[in-house]
C-alpha cells in the first residue's frame, strides 16, 4: 500500500465559494463591529452570497420542474430565464417563456458566434441555415438540422453517438452534468419512438424525427428545446476539453497554506485593515468630458480610470489579449483560452469611439465609471451609455483594497456582455417607425 497521501478532489467553483464565505463570515463581522466601511462590504457581501444562493436554488428547482419535460441546464443559460420560468406558477406559461428566450433572434446570434472557433466551425453553415429557419417560423426545417449538429459534435469529439453514451461522461465544475444536464436531457429526446405518429409532439425526439416516425414536429416548443440541448451539448464539450487544465488550477488555489503563508496573511490582513481606515472615496464627477478615444488623457496611471481606458482602447483596437488580461476571470482560465472567447463574442460587434463621463469610488477595493461609446453591430450604427466596474485584486482576482501590494484594476466580466445589449438597444430603437412625423 502506497504512503502517498490521496490527493482531494478540488471542490467546483460555486461550493468553493460557498465554503470560503461561510469561514470568513464570522472575521468579517468582526471587523465590521469597529469598521462602518467594513460593515458596508459585510452587507454587498452578503448581498452577493444570497444572489449565488438564489441562483443556484433556482437552478435546482428548474431541474426538476422542467428537467423532466425536456429542457436542460447549461453553463451560460440566462439567470433571468430561468428564474422567470421557476417564478412562474403555470408551467404552459413558463415554457413559453423559455421558448421566447431560446428563439429570440439575438441570442440565436450571439449563439451562433461560437460556431466560428476551432472545434465547431465545421457545422457553422448547417447552424446558419437553422437559425434562418427558425427566425422564418420554418421549424419543420430547423429542428432535423440541430439534431444533425448535436450528432456530429458529438461522434466527432467521442467516437460515440450522443443518444448512445457519448455525453454520459461527468466533467468538473459545469453546470451540464448533474440533475437536469446533458444526460437526463439526451434519456428523454433520445426516447425509442415506435410506429407513426401525426399527432403534435412537444419535445425533438431525435429517434421518432430522424427515422419519420413523429412527423408533426414543426413547433416552436420543440425548435427551442432542440436549440437548448444543443446549446448544452456545446458548453458540455467546451468544459471537457479543458477540464485538466481546470481541475490543476483549482487545486492549486483551493491548496491549503502553510504556516508561514498564514502568518504573511495575518500580516497583509494587519495591512488591509489599516488601508480600509484611512480610504476616503474622492469627490464624484458625473457628466463631464473626462475623456475620450484618440486623446492624451492626464489620469493617474495606477487610477481605475486609466485602466478604463486602456481597457476601452483594447476594445476598439480589438486586442483581445489584452482585453482577457485585463477582465475578471475566477475560473482563472488561460488569456489565450479566454481571447479566444472574446473573440467570438464581439465578432460582430465593434466599438468605434468612447468618452469618459463619470467617476465613482463606491468603496475601497470598486470604482465605477460610466463610459458614452458608439459602434457598429453588423452593418448598423449605434450609441449608448454604460457603467464599467473596476474591482482592485490581485493575479488570482482576490479582492485588495485599492494602492495595496501587487494589486491593479480588473473590469467586472458583465461589461463585455452587457455592451451587446446596449448595442441592440439602439439598434432595435433606431429602427422604431417616429410616430411624430
Amino acid at each position: 500500500m502506497s504512503d502517498q497521501p490521496e490527493e482531494i478532489r478540488p471542490l467546483a467553483t460555486g461550493e468553493y465559494i460557498t465554503k470560503q464565505y461561510q469561514q470568513m463570515r464570522p472575521l468579517i463581522y468582526l471587523l465590521g463591529l469597529f469598521n462602518p466601511d467594513m460593515r458596508r462590504q459585510s452587507k454587498e457581501l452578503d448581498k452577493q452570497f444570497a444572489d449565488v444562493e438564489r441562483m443556484k436554488e433556482d437552478r435546482r428547482v428548474f431541474a426538476n420542474r422542467f428537467g423532466p419535460r425536456g429542457w436542460t441546464i447549461y453553463d451560460r443559460l440566462s439567470v433571468d430565464a430561468v428564474r422567470a420560468a421557476v417564478a412562474e406558477a403555470d408551467d404552459t406559461v413558463a415554457e413559453q417563456g423559455l421558448v421566447a428566450h431560446h428563439l429570440d433572434p439575438s441570442n440565436l446570434a450571439s449563439f451562433g458566434h461560437r460556431f466560428n472557433s476551432r472545434g465547431l466551425e465545421a457545422w457553422h453553415d448547417l447552424y446558419r441555415c437553422a437559425a434562418e429557419r427558425i427566425m422564418a417560423g420554418d421549424y419543420l426545417a430547423a429542428v432535423p438540422l440541430i439534431l444533425i449538429i448535436i450528432d456530429g459534435i458529438c461522434t466527432t469529439k467521442t467516437g460515440k453517438h450522443p443518444f448512445s453514451g457519448g455525453a454520459d461522461a461527468p466533467v468538473f465544475d459545469t453546470e451540464t452534468v448533474g440533475p437536469g444536464g446533458i444526460s437526463d436531457g439526451l434519456a428523454i429526446l433520445g426516447a425509442v419512438r415506435r410506429g407513426l405518429n401525426t399527432q403534435s409532439i412537444d419535445s425533438p425526439y431525435r429517434h421518432g424525427i430522424l427515422h419519420g416516425l413523429d412527423t408533426n414536429f414543426g413547433n416552436a416548443i420543440v425548435a427551442a428545446k432542440a436549440v437548448n440541448l444543443l446549446q448544452t451539448m456545446v458548453d458540455y464539450f467546451d468544459r471537457r476539453e479543458d477540464e485538466e487544465v481546470r481541475i490543476a488550477k483549482a487545486a492549486k488555489d483551493q491548496r491549503q497554506p502553510s504556516w508561514a503563508e498564514m502568518v504573511a496573511k495575518m500580516s497583509a490582513t494587519q495591512d488591509t485593515r489599516r488601508r480600509i481606515d484611512e480610504w476616503v472615496a474622492r469627490p464624484q464627477i458625473s457628466e463631464r468630458w473626462l475623456a475620450s478615444a484618440g486623446e492624451t488623457h492626464n489620469f493617474q496611471a495606477d487610477s481605475p480610470e486609466a485602466m478604463a481606458a486602456t481597457y476601452l482602447d483594447a476594445i476598439i483596437t480589438r486586442n483581445f489579449g489584452k482585453l482577457a488580461q485585463l477582465t475578471i476571470d475566477y475560473p482563472l482560465r488561460s488569456i489565450g483560452y479566454r481571447a479566444g472567447r472574446l473573440r467570438e463574442e464581439l465578432s460582430d460587434l465593434k466599438v468605434t469611439h468612447w468618452r469618459i463621463l463619470g467617476i465613482r469610488d463606491e468603496a475601497p477595493a470598486i470604482s465605477e465609471i460610466d463610459v458614452s461609446m458608439e459602434g457598429i453591430l453588423n452593418s448598423t450604427s449605434w450609441v449608448g451609455l454604460q457603467t464599467m466596474r473596476l474591482i482592485y485584486n490581485d493575479e488570482k482576482f482576490e479582492v485588495l483594497v485599492r494602492g495595496a501590494p501587487n494589486g491593479s484594476w480588473a473590469v467586472m466580466p458583465s461589461f463585455l456582455p452587457t455592451l451587446r445589449g446596449t448595442a441592440l438597444g439602439s439598434v432595435k430603437s433606431s429602427k422604431m417607425p417616429d410616430h411624430d412625423n
